[in-house]
């Protein structure tokens, strides 16, 4: 049996949403990947067996010999966590597979995103787990898969 949120309010104080398994699969499947670094993650939400749960924006995300970075950001640091990732893509040579809320008209978009990505709009609101837990109401925004994919 799924839970569910009763208080949306819970989920409009905070920019933190965790990625629902399904959602992510079927995107990794979409672009033939399988990120194996989690790079916004805690040891509860983490979609790999590897993360980072701080410290991301300072670090290189190319841990190991052909490492596949997620991430999930938070969305109010959207700008700053796609222009890191595309900087990481460009610097390491690596794939990176993000969900970002799909908001085309942000300069981060057309900077780094637009010609330098492949995007997957996602078809329907993304119900994204709060602790764990399905909300009861789809967030208020439409989400959008990007990836950076390594160049062979």
């Amino acid at each position: 049996m799924v839970k569910t949120i009763t208080n949306v309010s819970k989920l409009k104080d905070t920019d933190y949403f965790e990625t629902p398994k399904k959602e992510f699969l079927d995107a990794c499947y979409f672009f033939g990947v399988m990120p194996t670094l989690d790079v916004c993650a805690t040891s509860q939400n983490t979609k790999c067996h590897e993360y980072f749960s701080c410290g991301a924006l300072e670090k290189d995300w190319n841990q190991y010999t052909d490492t596949v970075a997620y991430m999930n950001p938070p969305y109010s640091q959207s700008k700053a966590w796609v222009k890191y990732a595309y900087m990481q893509h460009v610097k390491h040579n690596m794939t990176i597979l993000a969900l970002l809320q799909s908001h085309t008209g942000n300069s981060y978009f057309h900077n780094y995103i637009v010609e330098k990505a492949e995007i997957l709009f996602w078809r329907g609101r993304i119900r994204f787990l709060q602790d764990g837990v399905v909300p009861k109401d789809p967030p208020k925004f439409d989400s959008m898969f990007v990836l950076w994919r390594k160049k062979i």
